[in-house]
């Protein structure tokens, strides 16, 4: 249905850049599993077209020309103040992103999740120590070796670009007690695996995941007591306190030769937003870097999703719709949206509840029907566990011994019923 945030174009007008949000006819007679795309390449507009002959763009979501260029066959006018804000903005904002939302490479993964696991593991387990080596160096007010730091990283980048299932199985299941460290990994993990998704080259994703990597680096200089704390539950003098680790991972990082100047904008612009409401400069959209951007969204996800004692994490479904909403107050649309799609609704090592009452855990998906992961059966509808679970892809799946077509009914809390995933894949 349209609104006055849409126009109505006939699929042969459409353009790359624009979010689809509405379609012709349900998102379930397509083979989408998540509704609104946004088209990133003739592909899309050729997979569209086996489907529908007129789609909704919204011009809210889609690049800002599309407001100024595209207006033929629009059967619902794009109101007046939607059209200014577009005109409103920077060209070198449309550009910037543009650049970054043309797919340079498409990925295929050459692995199973399953086959990857064991040099995930060993890419996880090398970073960690390199982690260690570096927390060392810092306490003792010394360099650390930068070059060291990219050569972990691209063994980390070489996982994920053959299959980043498992390096995600690992970010969501692995902990080593030492939060800095997880999150560091964590961090580098799921920037890399966004680079991948969004179809960038080697080199730059290996620069995003050095980015990931060193982006909260100056925590360390921080009083132990606050390094990991929630900034919701930061007091006022913790949170002003909280805010210098911007400028001691600066100070950290440019001591380093040959650091990329991308990494420096990474730790710089992660909690910077783009209506100029973050720190430490106040920064709005054309002043700020795409890798800074996608940087500001994995850590906002990391944060809703991991939590803290005295503040559960969220569930990952509720976490990302979190992040849509926070797109009206600095995060980019375009590139939650896409986020949204890289990590899917029920992502990989989360628990999910069937429709058969049963438990599951999320083990890969299916990269064009997001909906339908490979899972594994766990618990049975009273959620008492198998003595030998079971493994269910559910895009290929028949009905279960019930009767029922499995479907996912909701995701579930880490941890819920008592149940620890890791037993189960780790």
């Amino acid at each position: 249905m349209a609104s006055n945030t849409t126009i109505e174009v006939p699929v042969d007008d459409l353009q790359v850049g624009m979010y689809v949000s509405d379609l012709d006819r349900p998102w379930l007679e397509t083979s989408y599993s998540i509704q609104g795309i946004l088209i990133q390449s003739q592909n899309d507009i050729d997979i569209l077209k086996r489907y529908c002959t007129l789609v909704y763009v919204d011009v809210d979501r889609s690049e800002s020309f599309v407001a100024q260029r595209h207006t033929p066959h629009s059967k619902t006018p794009v109101s007046t103040d939607i059209a200014n804000k577009h005109k409103q903005l920077q060209p070198n904002e449309t550009e910037s992103l543009s650049a970054l939302l043309q797919r340079t490479k498409t990925y295929t993964d050459v692995h199973a999740a399953e086959q990857e696991i064991p040099a995930a593991t060993k890419a996880y387990s090398i970073a960690f120590t390199l982690f260690s080596d570096i927390s060392i160096n810092i306490e003792r007010n010394t360099k650390f070796d930068i070059q060291a730091a990219h050569e972990v990283v691209d063994t980390l980048c070489e996982s994920i670009i053959r299959n980043p299932d498992a390096a995600l199985l690992l970010a969501q299941l692995k902990t080593t007690g030492k939060e800095l460290y997880d999150s560091a990994i964590k961090t580098s993990v799921h920037l890399l695996a966004f680079g991948r998704h969004l179809g960038l080259p080697r080199k730059e994703l290996s620069i995003l995941g050095l980015g990931g990597l060193l982006m909260d680096i100056g925590k360390q200089r921080l009083p132990k007591e606050i390094q990991t704390k929630m900034s919701v539950l930061l007091k006022p003098n913790e949170r002003k306190l909280m805010k210098q680790h911007i400028f001691f991972g600066e100070e950290i990082i440019t001591q380093l030769s040959n650091t990329p100047e991308e990494v420096i904008k990474i730790v710089l612009q992660h909690h910077e937003r783009e209506n100029g409401n973050g720190y430490p400069h106040g920064l709005h959209a054309n002043q700020l870097h795409p890798y800074g951007r996608m940087a500001a969204i994995v850590d906002c996800y990391e944060e809703l999703i991991w939590g803290q004692p005295e503040m559960p994490g969220m569930r990952p479904f509720h976490a990302i719709k979190e992040l849509r909403d926070n797109a009206q107050n600095g995060l980019s649309y375009l590139l939650v949206e896409q986020f949204a799609h890289c990590v899917g609704m029920f992502p990989v090592g989360s628990l999910v509840e069937l429709n058969t009452g049963e438990i599951a855990i999320v083990l890969t998906h299916n990269r064009t029907q997001r909906l339908l992961p490979r899972i594994m059966i766990i618990c049975d509808a009273k959620k008492k566990p198998y003595d030998a679970p079971l493994t269910v892809d559910l895009r290929t799946a028949g009905p279960s011994p019930s009767g029922i077509q499995y479907a996912i009914a909701n995701d579930l809390p880490q941890g819920a019923y008592g149940i620890d995933a890791k037993q189960y894949y780790l």
